[in-house]
């Protein structure tokens, strides 16, 4: 059977939402992201996973590993359903492009979607930031595996990757960290320094009260 990776257009609406913090006025806007899911093939099924990125100049497919990814993503929806997702932080003033690549459980990525172009307005207050940790990316990854998370207050995080049998490959973080959006990489070495074989690993997050777990799929 011929497999086809994930639609590759998407439907983007945006709208302004405005933050509900109680901080002094500050030029930062936040948006929701509208788009209309994806097949696994074609356009039916479910597809594995987003990678929804923004930068400050125009996003093209040659350009897009390049633009910011933004962590925390929904998991797909069947296909043609709507689902949205709330970008904070965006400085007022500023024109931001962003698009939206879909993959399928094998690894097909889709082409990006159309490309959304806004000029961040004002909210009246400061965007406040959500607990979120990341899908990794790139995935399958063959040298080195990046993920991000955001944390609305300093709280203790713990990243580590096991493989498929549960034994402790690495430590990517470990110990308190201040409110705020980051990122961890992770060079595909084990604890002793030595590149890890192929196959598929566990990365599990702790950010404070909560826990995330990812696959991440390593190819040599």
């Amino acid at each position: 059977m011929v497999r086809f990776g994930p639609v590759a257009r998407f439907a983007f609406t945006m709208f302004l939402l405005h933050s509900s913090a109680t901080a002094a006025p500050a030029a930062i806007s936040t948006f929701s992201v509208k788009w209309t899911a994806p097949g696994d093939d074609g356009v039916v099924g479910r597809a594995t996973g987003y990678d929804l990125r923004y930068s400050t100049s125009s996003i093209t497919a040659a350009n897009f590993a390049q633009a910011v990814p933004l962590p925390g993503l929904p998991m797909p929806g069947v296909a043609g359903s709507t689902q949205s997702f709330t970008v904070s932080g965006l400085n007022a003033g500023t024109t931001y492009y962003l698009a939206l690549k879909a993959v399928d459980e094998v690894g097909n990525w889709s082409a990006i979607s159309n490309v959304y172009k806004k000029v961040a307005s004002t909210t009246g207050a400061r965007a406040q930031l959500t607990l979120s940790f990341s899908e990794p990316w790139p995935n399958p990854v063959r040298a080195s595996m990046t993920c991000a998370f955001s944390l609305p207050e300093t709280a203790p995080i713990r990243v580590e990757v096991f493989d498929l049998s549960g034994r402790l490959m690495q430590t990517l973080a470990n110990g308190p960290r201040a409110a705020g959006s980051s990122e961890l990489v992770w060079n595909l070495a084990d604890r002793n320094g030595q590149a890890v074989q192929a196959g598929v690993y566990l990365l599990r997050a702790q950010l404070g009260p909560q826990t995330w777990t990812r696959r991440v799929s390593v190819i040599r």
